[in-house]
C-alpha cells in the first residue's frame, strides 16, 4: 500500500559539489546537467550558496550572477532554491536588513523560487528579517535549524527554535545535520519532538555521511513520515557529502512511498556527472561504514562536508595534507574553547582558521 509522495530537493549543484569538490564545479560542467535535472521529477533543485558565490570569483573566475541567471533558464519546470547565511548572507559580516532585503531581491529577480537560510546560532531573531522580506515578495521561505551535538542542544531545544519559526509563517521548518554527527537513534526522538511542535508544518531534513549513517537516517526518518528530503547524484554522494538519489529512490519504494524521478534520467545524471569527475579528475563519493571510534573523533571536531573539502584543498595547495589528522584534533580542542558553537559557517571557519 503507498505510503505517500517522497519529495525530492537535487543538491548536486550546491552541496554536493560543496562537499566534495570545494564548490569548484563549472558552470560550463552544470549547463548540460540542467536540463536533465529539469525534466527528472525533482521537486526543487538547490543551486548555489553563499560559499559557491565566493568560490565563482576566486577561483573560477566566473559571474556568479550569470550562473544564477542561466540555471533558471535552464530550469523552468523546478522550484529553484538558493542557500543563504543569516546575518551574514553571502559575506563575512553583519550587514543591515536594507542591505539584507537588496540582496534577496536581486536572488528573486535571476528566477529563484525559494530561500534556503540558517543561523550558525540557531537565533530565530537573526532570521525573522530573511522570512518577513521572503514574504513579502513572494518567495518560498525555508529556513533551517543545524544539527550538532552538545549538552544544550536537546530535543527540547530544537522543537522549541521549530515553533518559534513556524509562528512566522515559513514555508518549512528544516532541520539540517550538516556535520554527519545525527545517529537513527536520536532521529527516532528528535525528528517526531520536531514534528509535534510544528503540527501540519511542512517538515524537510538533510542528512550528511561522513560517519556513515546518512541513509540510516533517512530510512529512519521515512518511517517516522517525514517525506521531504535532499540528495545528490551518485558521483557526488556519500563521503562528507549527501545520500544519493539512487539509493534513496530504492528504499522509499521498498517502503511502499511513491516517488515521481524518471529512472532513465536518473541514471544519464549519474553517469553525466561521473564523466564530470573523470575529465576534471575530480574525487568521487564513496560510502563510509559507521564506526564508533570514527564518529566519536568527528564528534570532536564536527567539521562539516563543505568546510571539509576545502580545509583539504587548501592543505594540499600548501603541501600540508599530511597534517590534516593533526588540524582535526586541533579544531575539536579550539571547538571545546569556544563554547562547542553549531560547526556551521561562520563558526566553523572561524574554528578552523
Amino acid at each position: 500500500m503507498a505510503m505517500g509522495k517522497l519529495f525530492l530537493n537535487e543538491e548536486t549543484f550546491r552541496d554536493g559539489q560543496q562537499s566534495l569538490w570545494a564548490n569548484r564545479m563549472t558552470t560550463e560542467a552544470m549547463i548540460p546537467a540542467a536540463p536533465m535535472i529539469d525534466n527528472a521529477g525533482f521537486d526543487s533543485v538547490n543551486i548555489m550558496s553563499g560559499s559557491a558565490f565566493e568560490s565563482c570569483v576566486l577561483y573560477l573566475r566566473e559571474n556568479p550572477w550569470d550562473r544564477l541567471r542561466l540555471l533558471c533558464q535552464l530550469m523552468p519546470k523546478t522550484d529553484i532554491q538558493i542557500l543563504i547565511r543569516g546575518r551574514s548572507a553571502f559575506g563575512w559580516k553583519r550587514f543591515p536588513n536594507d542591505a539584507i532585503e537588496l540582496l534577496i531581491t536581486c536572488l528573486m529577480r535571476t528566477g529563484i523560487q525559494g530561500l534556503a537560510v540558517f543561523d550558525g546560532l540557531n537565533d530565530v531573531q537573526n532570521l525573522k528579517w530573511h522570512i518577513e522580506v521572503a514574504k513579502k515578495i513572494g518567495l518560498q521561505i525555508h529556513p533551517a535549524l543545524v544539527y550538532t551535538l552538545s549538552p544544550v542542544h536537546t530535543d527540547e531545544y530544537y522543537s522549541e527554535k521549530a515553533r518559534q519559526l513556524k509562528a512566522l509563517g515559513t514555508t518549512s521548518v528544516n532541520l539540517a545535520d550538516a556535520s554527519g554527527l545525527l545517529t537513527p537513534e536520536r532521529v527516532k526522538t528528535l525528528i517526531p519532538a520536531i514534528l509535534d511542535a510544528i503540527g501540519d508544518q511542512m517538515f524537510s531534513f538533510v542528512s550528511h555521511c561522513p560517519a556513515g549513517m546518512g541513509v540510516e537516517n533517512y530510512c529512519e526518518a521515512l518511517k517516522l513520515g517525514v517525506r521531504n528530503i535532499s540528495t545528490t547524484s551518485l558521483p557526488l554522494s556519500y563521503g562528507m557529502s549527501l545520500p544519493s538519489t539512487t539509493e534513496m529512490v530504492h528504499h522509499a519504494r521498498e517502503m511502499g512511498i511513491e516517488v515521481g524521478v524518471d529512472d532513465d534520467l536518473r541514471k544519464r545524471i549519474d553517469d553525466y556527472f561521473y564523466w564530470v569527475a573523470y575529465k576534471e579528475k575530480k574525487p568521487i563519493g564513496q560510502p563510509v561504514g559507521f564506526y564508533k571510534e570514527l564518529w566519536e573523533k568527528y564528534s570532536a571536531h564536527q567539521i562539516p562536508g563543505g568546510m571539509m573539502s576545502h580545509l583539504a584543498s587548501q592543505l594540499k595547495g600548501l603541501g600540508l595534507e599530511h597534517r590534516l589528522p593533526d588540524v582535526l584534533v586541533e579544531a575539536g580542542r579550539v571547538r571545546q574553547e569556544l563554547g562547542y558553537p553549531v560547526m556551521v559557517t561562520p563558526f566553523s571557519q572561524m574554528v578552523g582558521v
